[in-house]
């Protein structure tokens, strides 16, 4: 008898060895990757859109564009805050300034005097339910005029 082996054993040995091979660069395509941890973080980002302040002879003072909330929570540490990003121009350039103020769990104020439109952000801290967007016009914060105000309410979970 012979030491060598049969030609049909070696055709299915380099079958087995191209479908193992096979196998294994798919189930390399397909394995999962390596996961990111999760900071927790979930935002939602509403608009609201444009807002503007008249004085009584119907003369455009103040005007908001592009203004959006971003309500945002930490599932894991519990933490809640907003983000309110908007565009502030005051349309007459008078000495008499456009005004902004953002109402949440606290409030800030901004304002713009040069005719140019100003990007203000305002970030917040805390749970809320309802943020307010307020528009006027003044000369000085005793004089304060608010015209017009926006409210935004919470998105479900925030």
């Amino acid at each position: 008898m012979s030491a060598r082996p049969p030609r049909k054993s070696r055709a299915k040995a380099a079958t087995v060895s191209a479908l193992t091979l096979t196998a294994t660069l798919a189930g390399a395509a397909v394995a999962p990757t390596t996961a990111v941890a999760d900071d927790g973080n979930r935002t939602q980002t509403v608009s609201c859109g444009t807002l503007e302040s008249k004085d009584s002879n119907g003369v455009v003072r103040a005007k908001i564009r592009n203004c959006t909330v971003t309500w945002g929570k930490n599932i894991i540490d519990g933490s809640y805050w907003q983000t309110v990003k908007f565009q502030l121009l005051d349309s007459r350039t008078d000495g008499v300034c456009a005004q902004a103020r953002v109402y949440g769990s606290w409030y800030k104020d901004f304002s713009e005097c040069k005719g140019v439109w100003t990007t203000k952000t305002a970030n917040l801290s805390g749970r809320t339910s309802e943020i307010e967007i307020f528009i006027g016009y003044a000369r000085s914060a005793i004089e304060m005029n608010w015209k017009d105000h926006k409210s935004m309410f919470a998105p479900s979970g925030f």
